[in-house]
C-alpha cells in the first residue's frame, strides 16, 4: 500500500445542492483526510478542478486511499470511471465507497472493478455503433455535415479511429491540458470538425447508457 494519506471526494451537480452531508459521512469514515471537493459539476465532465487535482496527487504519489460516498460521485460515465479504478490500482491505491459498502482492496471491490470494465466495453461498442450510423446517414445525405460541404473523408472514421479519438480528447498531456482538437486531428488524420463529431456522438451515447440521476 502506498505511503500517502487518505483523500475524500465529494461532488454535487448543481449549486443548489450541498457537499455537507456527503463531507460528514467521509470524514466520519477517513479522519484527517485531504478533501477534495468540486461543487455544481456534473458528473460527466472530463474538467472538474478538484477531481483533475486528486488524480495528479494520486499519479504523484500522495494519496493512499480514496474515500467517496457512492461510485456516481467519481463520474457517470463506466468508461471514466474504470479509467480512475486503473489508476488508483497502477498507484497502489485503494478506492472506498462508504454508502456501497465497496473497498477495491478487497474480492468485492474487484468484483466491481470487473463489471465496470465490461459496462466501458459496452459504452465503446454503442459509440462506435452510434458513429457508424452518424458516417452512414452523411454519406446518404440524410444528415448534413456541420460545414454543409459534401462529406469526404469523415466517410472514412473506423472503430479505431473512434477509440483513438476518445483515448487523446479524455488523456490530459503530462501539465494537465486537454488537447485542442487540430492536435487530435493531426494524430489521427483526420479533419478537426470531424474529430469533435466523433467525440459528440461518443459523449452523447455515455449519456444514454449512464442515465444520470438527480
Amino acid at each position: 500500500m502506498s505511503g500517502g494519506s487518505l483523500a475524500i471526494y465529494a461532488r454535487v451537480s448543481t449549486g443548489k445542492q450541498t457537499v455537507a452531508q456527503q463531507l460528514d459521512r467521509l470524514r466520519s469514515a477517513a479522519p484527517g483526510a485531504r478533501e477534495f471537493v468540486d461543487e455544481a459539476m456534473s458528473g460527466r465532465s472530463e474538467d472538474r478542478p478538484a477531481f483533475l487535482q486528486l488524480r495528479a496527487a494520486i499519479e504523484r504519489g500522495e494519496i493512499s486511499a480514496v474515500y467517496a460516498v457512492t461510485l456516481d460521485r467519481l463520474g457517470r460515465s463506466a468508461r471514466s470511471i474504470l479509467e480512475f479504478f486503473e489508476l488508483a490500482q497502477l498507484n497502489d491505491v485503494r478506492v472506498v465507497l462508504v454508502d456501497q459498502a465497496v473497498d477495491t482492496s478487497t474480492s468485492a471491490g474487484r468484483v466491481v472493478r470487473t463489471v465496470l470494465a465490461g459496462m466501458a466495453e459496452l459504452e465503446a461498442d454503442l459509440a462506435r455503433e452510434r458513429t457508424q450510423e452518424a458516417m452512414d446517414a452523411i454519406k446518404s445525405g440524410a444528415r448534413a455535415t456541420r460545414s454543409g460541404k459534401s462529406p469526404g473523408r469523415p466517410r472514412k472514421v473506423q472503430p479505431r479511429h473512434v477509440q483513438q479519438i476518445v483515448e487523446l480528447r479524455e488523456t490530459r498531456k503530462p501539465n494537465g491540458e486537454v488537447r485542442e482538437w487540430n492536435e487530435v486531428a493531426k494524430e489521427v488524420q483526420i479533419p478537426a470538425s470531424t474529430c469533435r463529431k466523433v467525440y459528440s456522438a461518443w459523449l452523447a451515447e455515455k449519456a444514454r447508457v449512464v442515465n444520470p440521476s438527480p
